[in-house]
Parts: C-alpha cells; sequence; structure tokens
C-alpha cells in the first residue's frame, strides 16, 4: 500500500504499514492478483516470468526466489533441476498458497513467510546458486528504490559464478541501476529483452518489451 505523503515515513509508519501488508487480504482470478487494490502480478507476465527463471536456474544447484506472486516463476523453476528451491513470500494469504504449489514441486521446496529484510540475513554467505527476485513495493519511497535495496544482499547470498536476476522495470540498464550495482561489486551484467503483452490498461508497464538482467557474481 502506497504512503501519498511526501515525507520520508518514520521507523514506526514503516513498520505498521509492513505489518498491514503481511495481513491484506488478496484478490485473484485468471489473469491477475492484487493486493489491497494494488496489481501485484498480471498474467501477461508469463513469457518475462518464464526468462528470469531461466536465469536464475542456469547453474543449478540451489535458487532463491523473493516473491510468490501467482506462482508463474516458481512454477518454471521448478521445470529445471535444482538442489534446493527456497521462497520468501510476504503476504500470509499467498503464502498459504505456496503450501499447495509446494505438493506438485518437483524439487526440495522451503517457504518462508515474512519479508526479506527479516529472513535472508539466516543465510549463510555464498550459499545459493541462483536468485529471483520479485517483490512489490508498498510505499511510495519503494517504487524507485524497491530492487536495489537487496543489490548488496544478493551479493552476499551467491556463490562466485551465481547468477541474480529480478523484475526490472527497465528497458536497458540505466547510470544510476549500473551504479548500484558497481557499488555493492557487481561487475559483470547484462540484459535480454523480452517480449510481452501487456493490455492497454496495465497500470505498471507499457512497453511490449522489457530488460531480464543477467548478473553475475564475479
Amino acid at each position: 500500500m502506497f504512503n501519498k505523503e511526501s515525507h520520508p515515513l518514520t521507523q514506526l509508519e514503516f513498520i505498521k504499514q509492513r505489518e498491514d501488508w503481511k495481513k491484506e487480504n488478496i484478490f485473484v482470478d485468471d489473469f491477475k492478483l492484487e493486493i489491497a487494490g494494488h496489481p501485484v502480478m498480471e498474467r501477461w507476465e508469463a513469457p518475462y516470468m518464464k526468462k528470469l527463471a531461466e536465469i536464475a536456474t542456469m547453474n543449478g544447484g540451489k535458487v532463491l526466489e523473493v516473491g510468490f506472486g501467482l506462482g508463474i516463476s516458481a512454477s518454471y523453476i521448478q521445470d529445471n533441476q535444482l538442489e534446493e528451491h527456497h521462497i520468501i513470500e510476504a503476504n500470509d494469504q499467498i503464502f498459504e498458497r505456496m503450501k499447495d504449489f509446494t505438493k506438485s514441486a518437483k524439487s526440495s521446496t522451503f517457504l518462508y513467510s515474512g519479508f526479506w529484510e527479516d529472513i535472508s540475513k539466516n543465510f549463510e554467505d555464498q550459499y545459493f546458486d541462483g536468485i529471483l527476485f520479485d517483490t512489490y513495493p508498498i510505499t511510495l519511497e519503494e517504487l524507485h528504490t524497491a530492487r536495489f535495496s537487496f543489490f548488496s544482499e544478493a551479493n552476499r547470498l551467491l556463490k562466485v559464478g551465481g547468477v541474480f536476476t529480478h523484475y526490472s522495470g527497465e528497458l536497458e540498464f540505466t547510470d544510476e541501476y549500473t551504479q548500484y550495482l558497481y557499488k555493492v561489486g557487481f561487475s559483470k551484467f547484462s540484459g535480454e529483452l523480452v517480449s510481452v503483452n501487456p493490455p492497454n490498461d496495465c497500470l505498471y508497464w507499457r512497453s511490449n518489451q522489457i530488460m531480464a538482467p543477467i548478473i553475475i557474481k564475479t
């Protein structure tokens, strides 16, 4: 849920919004997932989610997925040979839906309820071979920086040679984007444009392409 005030959130306000998000009711149909009226994920993203899943699993091994949504990318991840599939999800109702997902999972799957800031710190350094990050910004302040805030943690969690990808919301690597990557220690990265077909009324993406980042820890 977005805070429409222009001033930064206080820590208390931030914690309250996070707790509210965990308990928010969800709406799911054949096309979309909404939380508190916000379009968290839509089915047109499927080709993009497939590419992100391919990137995150290119090394096999142990894969971390942050944000479950409609489970599109999770299903594509499970199409690959993995040792472990770890999924972090903040919303309680989506977490309950994830339990059904694990019943048909081909790989060993581990579920974590909560925000990545509270959970990922419990993983050892260099534990994962691949990471896919796709969360929804729950405050106005996170609209622009939510993905950047995870970059440092992704670098810590990845093995050398491991790959990190995420919902980019970009068509290319901007100067700001690359500065964030270099700042946390990523220096090898490229992007692949994926064709998508969002509806005209989509609130968060307009283009018929979106970049899938391929970020390698060296």
